[in-house]
């Protein structure tokens, strides 16, 4: 009897720290955001810094993409709502960075922004050259890779080094998320598409609060 006691104390204990833990313990420092220089899609300078003493929501996309980059625009746009709704605007920074620089342009990723209602007041799409866009994929550890079709057939970049100009192609990438804190380190990371805007809420707050 008292063993089956002391069994469900203990059960109470380790299911009360599930709950609790996540809210107390400090979130890891995974990386930082680098201070890469990039380019809004008002065509204007937009340096990585500047988003310093605000937490930033930071998302990758590229407008040709079929699949998981428009359900991580919706869940960003959803985020951007609660973010307002929650009075916290002038706090938190929403980030979306194209990791195609070759074909999305500002013009381009400003079209794309528009089609799913973005307020620009605290959410900036940044394109920019090859090698800007690639110091913020390496800082992220992404992995980023395009995917050409000969044929209709897909080939790996990798066995198409020298694709004849014009070659389609799309671009395999991690579908991620990151919640940055104030300093520009990377405290959280969120399942892209599969984002659940109420835990994302959660952390944002968190990290804002603290």
């Amino acid at each position: 009897m008292m063993c089956g006691i002391a069994l469900l104390i203990l059960a109470t204990i380790i299911g009360l720290y599930r709950v609790v833990a996540p809210r107390v313990l400090p979130l890891p420092v995974y990386m930082t955001l680098p201070e890469a220089q990039l380019i809004d899609q008002d065509g204007r300078t937009f340096a990585l810094t500047q988003t310093r003493d605000k937490v930033v929501v930071l998302s990758l996309i590229y407008t040709h993409c079929p699949d998981t980059c428009p359900l991580t625009t919706v869940k960003m746009k959803q985020i951007q709502d609660r973010i307002q709704t929650a009075g916290l605007s002038h706090q938190v920074q929403l980030l979306t960075f194209t990791v195609d620089p070759e074909r999305d342009s500002p013009e381009v990723l400003k079209r794309f922004a528009g089609a799913f209602g973005f307020d620009p007041s605290n959410w900036v799409f940044l394109t920019g050259t090859a090698g800007q866009i690639h110091i913020l994929i390496k800082a992220l550890s992404l992995y980023v890779k395009r995917v050409y079709y000969v044929n209709e057939a897909p080939v790996p970049e990798a066995r198409l080094p020298d694709q004849p100009a014009g070659t389609p192609y799309l671009v395999s990438h991690t579908d991620r998320l990151f919640v940055i804190d104030r300093q520009g380190n990377v405290r959280a990371l969120l399942p892209g598409s599969r984002t659940n805007v109420d835990n994302a809420m959660e952390l944002i707050q968190r990290i804002v609060h603290a």
